[in-house]
């Protein structure tokens, strides 16, 4: 066999390859979109998130600086 039948080979094995995982990955995105439900289909109370103290230094904090060396 020439060196340009084994290229042309590898290179057709290559290409099918890539479609495939592409058509798969397309495949799979697509399905995951549609059993997605938009969220304005979805019921759900709002959560109001607590307020946040922002940073405070506690003692596992004073900890890890302390073994930090900072």
């Amino acid at each position: 066999m020439s060196n340009l039948t084994l290229y042309a080979r590898r290179e057709f094995l290559r290409k099918l390859t890539i479609s495939a995982t592409g058509a798969a990955s397309m495949v799979v995105t697509y399905s995951s979109i549609v059993q997605a439900q938009p969220s304005s289909m979805i019921e759900s109370t709002p959560v109001s998130s607590p307020q946040s103290k922002g940073y405070q230094r506690s003692e596992h904090v004073e900890t890890y600086y302390k073994f930090a060396d900072f």
